[in-house]
């Protein structure tokens, strides 16, 4: 691992850094001022990557002229690819680090210019919410803070997934802000949210919709940072670009390219239970292929509502009966067809997420569109963008190549390039690269903050 690599200036994005490191006590949250002198302008900066999982942060930063001099990954499986991609050994458990005193903490970490964290966000205690900073320890959240303290970079960037900034994560969210602005960083207030499918294919922008919570903060010292400051990026597409012009099939290997194809094709089972609704979409009258969740279970003439149902669950019960009682004879035909009644549960509920890419019934065809197996059940939606790839099984089908994506795809909708490694084992490679931050995103939201010191 390099850990002497000298930093220098963010002098491509500022004229000016914050040298001298500022006392401060993580017990009662006091900062002072930085102190600033001037540096000549340079291009070069260097970065941290802390849970750096697989690198996406050390992709886009160095694509942005950045240096990593440390990084920490727990997982041993990410980290093996993290050094063989980078020639970059990551640091093991960042406890292991934030726990020691700050002189040796100091010697471990060196200095640089940008923190950078997906971070994992644990779950925040109610109690002694007025504590701040103290608050947060035995979270992972605090060991960011112990590296800020003590290192004082000039800008941190954190992501997360985007309920971190939800209505019942309001109490974390705060907590988060509250204790950068106690370091003396100027953060918003409110979540800067993006998603990859949002840039152009030119910005580094993917067929992905990964809507991440981004923090990103400057180091300003204790005064300025009381106040509130710009997002910085909004939730919306860059540079007039339509979202809707993505084509998945643009990101996809040629099938001549996968080796083992057959392990990425659907089983016979699965190909089953899709030409069952493909043939449901295909029967069922123009204009009256609900939107809402279908439920087989619930096509009775009666809904099925016990007294603690949920008004919710009671709707999609009520809806799906009444679904059932106008077109009882098809539904009845196709249900014996088919022996649905067979699938297993998660099978006989289907989600229509299409009706703007196939509004006719003569147009309706499953193999034509992108399906996601989930818990619950099977939803199809346009193949232009996918959903967020995630770290479990619910790997997205391409309906026209009756297969699942493959890790190498999983990579390229991360914005990992061809030339990257993977894991050998594709279970272990589709988690990485679920647990991965998008390339891209960070690249966009990093400029917004590099950039923005004059206006923010």
């Amino acid at each position: 691992m390099r850990s002497d690599i000298r930093c220098l200036t963010l002098g491509l994005f500022h004229s000016k850094l914050c040298t001298t490191s500022p006392r401060v006590s993580l017990n009662d949250g006091r900062v002072d001022d930085p102190v600033e002198q001037v540096f000549e302008m340079t291009s070069s900066f260097c970065f941290i990557d802390l849970f750096a999982g697989v690198g996406g942060f050390h992709l886009a930063m160095s694509r942005l002229g950045g240096e990593c001099v440390w990084a920490s990954e727990i997982d041993g499986d990410a980290a093996k690819i993290y050094e063989r991609n980078f020639e970059f050994e990551p640091f093991g458990d960042i406890r292991e680090a934030t726990q020691r005193d700050d002189d040796e903490l100091r010697r471990l970490v060196p200095e640089h210019d940008v923190l950078c964290a997906g971070f994992p966000c644990q779950p925040f205690s109610k109690s002694g919410f007025q504590r701040g900073i103290s608050e947060t320890r035995g979270t992972l959240f605090y060991d960011i803070l112990r590296i800020l303290e003590i290192r004082r970079p000039r800008y941190v960037i954190l992501e997360n997934v985007r309920n971190l900034a939800g209505p019942r994560q309001r109490n974390t969210w705060n907590t988060v802000i509250d204790n950068l602005r106690r370091l003396g960083y100027r953060v918003a207030g409110e979540p800067a949210v993006f998603s990859p499918h949002l840039l152009p294919p030119e910005n580094d922008g993917r067929p992905q919709v990964r809507d991440r919570v981004f923090i990103l903060g400057e180091y300003v010292g204790l005064s300025a940072a009381k106040e509130d400051c710009d997002p910085l990026v909004d939730r919306q597409p860059v540079d007039d670009w339509n979202p809707d012009r993505w084509r998945i099939e643009d990101w996809l290997q040629e099938d001549d390219q996968i080796g083992s194809r057959e392990d990425y094709e659907l089983r016979p089972d699965e190909l089953r239970w899709m030409e069952a609704w493909n043939a449901f979409v295909k029967r069922i009258d123009n204009d009256t292929l609900p939107g809402f969740p279908i439920w087989v279970d619930a096509f009775t003439p009666e809904p099925a509502i016990k007294s603690d149902t949920p008004r919710w669950k009671a709707r999609f019960l009520e809806r799906n009966s009444a679904f059932y009682v106008e077109h009882q004879a098809t539904l009845d035909a196709w249900v014996e067809e088919f022996n649905v009644l067979s699938f297993p549960a998660s099978r006989r509920k289907f989600e229509w997420q299409a009706r703007k890419h196939q509004p006719y019934q003569a147009d309706r065809d499953l193999w034509d569109l992108v399906a996601h197996m989930r818990p619950s059940g099977i939803r199809v939606k346009p193949p232009t963008y996918l959903p967020a790839l995630v770290a479990i099984t619910q790997t997205s089908i391409i309906g026209s190549r009756r297969r699942r994506i493959t890790p190498r795809e999983a990579a390229r909708l991360q914005g990992f390039p061809d030339t990257y490694e993977l894991h050998p084992d594709d279970t272990t490679a589709y988690k990485q690269f679920g647990n991965a931050v998008n390339v891209g995103a960070v690249m966009h939201v990093a400029r917004a903050l590099l950039e923005s010191h004059a206006t923010c």
